[in-house]
């Protein structure tokens, strides 16, 4: 019961339209699956530190209004930077081939600190945490929950990513060029938005 119900709130996080969102797919329409799993490992990674720091504590840190402000900074600063970054990007459709093992690290890079340093995913967490400790009196209970719901959400990150690649040999240039554009004025919104959030 205790899996189901954290693989049904996991899935259910597929509906949060975040910077990590329009990250994962313009990696894989340009490089493909091996670069978007790269993205997606980076996410989940980040993810299962914020459970790591909740659990232990750690998130009463992080929820101080002196130290999100930095934390918002710090994530402000890395959407800021990928969205102007994708504002001039030339747009450039590549296969998984071309794309060396330190590129693919950048990617898982990225992946991770622009869902770490988002304040908005701590408070999830604190938020899913909370309501496991609420609903499941024993440890083994919680912990199968917990898994779940980290399970379900790389499961719908790699659905995105594979539909990504899917969709790649429709995608042209100069489609994939507006594409990288909106994305870098979406996520340079993202950053604003950040920086609102703690002020």
């Amino acid at each position: 019961m205790s899996f189901i119900e954290g693989f049904v709130i996991g899935f259910s996080m597929i509906i949060f339209i975040g910077p990590v969102f329009f990250l994962l797919l313009n990696s894989t329409l340009q490089y493909g699956v091996k670069v978007g799993t790269s993205v997606a490992l980076g996410i989940i990674v980040s993810d299962i530190v914020c459970v790591l720091l909740c659990y232990f504590g750690f998130s009463s840190f992080l929820t101080v209004a002196e130290h999100q402000v930095w934390v918002a900074a710090i994530g402000s600063s890395i959407l800021l930077g990928l969205g102007v970054n994708y504002l001039f990007k030339k747009a450039t459709i590549s296969n998984n081939v071309s794309i060396s093992s330190k590129s693919i690290l950048s990617f898982f890079v990225r992946g991770f600190s622009v869902n770490f340093f988002n304040p908005y995913v701590i408070l999830v967490w604190i938020g899913v945490l909370n309501y496991g400790h609420h609903k499941f009196a024993s440890n083994h209970s919680f912990v199968t929950y917990i898994i779940a719901v980290l399970i379900a959400i790389f499961i719908t990150d790699m659905a995105k990513v594979l539909l990504s690649n899917k969709l790649q040999r429709f995608i042209s240039a100069k489609r994939l060029s507006v594409f990288l554009k909106i994305t870098g004025v979406v996520l340079i919104l993202f950053s604003i938005r950040l920086l609102f959030f703690v002020w």
